[in-house]
């Protein structure tokens, strides 16, 4: 049979699903490029790099956005290499979960589960929100000239409100659309980058070539207040790496959409690395470029969390090509959105499937063959915790957190599991190596990150520790069965997976 032949394609890739002991309910239809357009887009480096360049340059100097952020690239690199080699060989909806659970135990996939769940939640909330600010700032306020200074907090709900709502839509309809509108996401993306970089290099200050590696400890006042100041070269150095790790996140989206990929087991590793190594070049480029734009490095380093927006109103170029930038950002910022949704709503239908949520979770649309009831109750959820900013802003904060310990999580299941198996994705000698660096990084960022300003982490962090605790040892260890793992427990599912299968054909 040829590899091009999409229908025996699906059911190879079905009658693995079935081998795992589930049902084929989900559309399968997205591509490589596909799977890979989603993470990309849920990086969002194009737009990220922009509103969060602050947090390398007030902090490190041109060091935090040039030679720190090639070190986060590394450890970034490293996490999604190291998951992609494990979705090789389990390729299913709910990734670090299911991963978890089967090489690690139903308790350490239980608490992977929450935890990846939490991240996703005030990953979702944060986005939106700041779709709103880059809409109300770049579109509105630069390329229509309206002012919405005076805008509080009711225009901020209800235009959160209704982005999400309209993300979840989208994602409602099918993961086809949604495929299409990534990769024409992607495309927009490319464009509006190319064209920032054209500007930046036209307005490119030759006496910063000297400067591009130059490390300031811009802590403190000489940052904008970012963090505060602090002599500690080590929490420094943490600080600025915070920032491409920030942005290169969320990719395990791609591990999410498993049972929607066609050959997933090549497909999304692929996907998962190549969206990383990509984000990671365009991300260099980027901050270096913007590094040699600058003709006051510490005067930018100084506006902190308007380092960008300063300097994108001080270079010189045509009017359109700004309002292009602007309008791109704002399109990528919002699909990015889109497909972050895609990978929190097949978490939780993968969960609830397993019996880890409530049962009506795991519901398929019959009509679109999409987790509808999971992508709304997703949606609200997301809406709910922008709602009340003070722990919003806290738990936002502290997002990049959530996913690197579920990342951790999983990756030391698989480093030392027995259980462990391997599909056509392989690192070979480099499988170890890159799994030390992605924990140590990923250990090490989630010091830094409850060091102040963020320190109030620290009581969310032992608030849900304990809660997971009396959750499991109290409720879940006894009622929670897990995925089914061993052959005796995916016999027992064949005449579920026959009957969830007859209820989803097409008529």
């Amino acid at each position: 049979m040829p590899i091009f032949d999409t229908e025996e394609i699906i059911r190879r890739d079905a009658e693995a699903l079935h081998k795992l002991g589930y049902a084929q309910q989900l559309r399968r239809r997205m591509s490589l490029f596909g799977n890979f357009a989603m993470s990309f887009m849920i990086i969002g480096v194009f737009w990220g790099a922009c509103v969060n360049i602050q947090q390398g340059l007030s902090t490190a100097g041109m060091f935090g956005i040039s030679a720190v952020f090639l070190i986060g690239c590394l450890i970034a690199f490293s996490t999604a290499a190291s998951l992609g080699e494990i979705s090789s060989a389990i390729p299913t909806a709910g990734g670090l979960y299911y991963w978890s659970s089967v090489l690690g135990g139903r308790g350490w996939g239980w608490a992977t589960a929450w935890i990846n769940l939490l991240a996703y939640t005030f990953s979702i909330g944060g986005t939106a929100v700041g779709i709103y600010l880059i809409f109300n700032e770049m579109v509105l306020g630069w390329v229509f000239h309206i002012d919405t200074s005076s805008w509080g907090y009711w225009p901020q709900v209800a235009g959160v409100t209704l982005l999400i709502g309209s993300q979840a839509i989208l994602n409602h309809a099918g993961v086809h659309l949604l495929a299409r509108l990534s990769e024409i996401g992607a495309y927009i993306t490319f464009t509006g980058a190319i064209l920032l970089f054209a500007v930046l290099l036209y307005n490119l200050q030759p006496a910063n070539i000297a400067h591009v590696f130059s490390f300031a400890n811009n802590t403190g006042a000489a940052g904008g207040n970012i963090v505060p100041h602090t002599d500690n070269l080590l929490l420094v150095f943490g600080y600025a790496l915070l920032l491409p790790l920030w942005i290169i996140t969320s990719y395990d989206a791609s591990a999410h959409t498993a049972e929607e990929t066609l050959d997933p087991s090549r497909a999304v590793p692929k996907a998962m690395v190549n969206a990383v190594l990509l984000s990671a070049t365009i991300g260099i480029l980027m901050f270096t470029l913007i590094g040699l734009a600058m003709k006051d490095q510490a005067a930018i380093a100084r506006q902190g969390g308007n380092a960008f927006a300063t300097l994108f109103g001080q270079i010189a170029a045509p009017v359109i090509v700004k309002d292009f930038i602007a309008v791109a950002m704002s399109i990528a910022a919002y699909i990015c959105g889109a497909c972050g949704l895609t990978g929190f709503s097949r978490a939780v239908f993968a969960f609830a499937r397993d019996k880890g949520l409530p049962p009506h979770l795991k519901r398929v649309s019959r009509k679109f063959r999409t987790p509808a009831p999971a992508i709304w109750a997703c949606a609200v959820v997301s809406v709910a915790v922008t709602l009340y900013s003070s722990a919003f802003v806290a738990l936002v904060a502290g997002t990049a957190l959530f996913y690197q310990l579920s990342y951790i999580m999983a990756i030391m299941a698989a480093m030392v599991s027995r259980k462990r198996s391997y599909g056509p994705y392989r690192l070979g000698i480099w499988s170890k190596p890159l799994g030390a660096i992605a924990v140590t990084g990923g250990l090490f960022i989630l010091w830094v990150g409850l060091q102040p300003p963020t320190d109030v982490l620290i009581n969310y962090f032992l608030g849900i520790l304990g809660l997971l605790l009396i959750g499991w040892f109290v409720v879940e260890r006894r009622r929670f069965p897990g995925p089914p793992i061993g052959d005796a427990a995916i016999r027992r599912r064949q005449r579920e997976i026959e009957a969830e299968e007859a209820a989803l054909e097409e008529k």
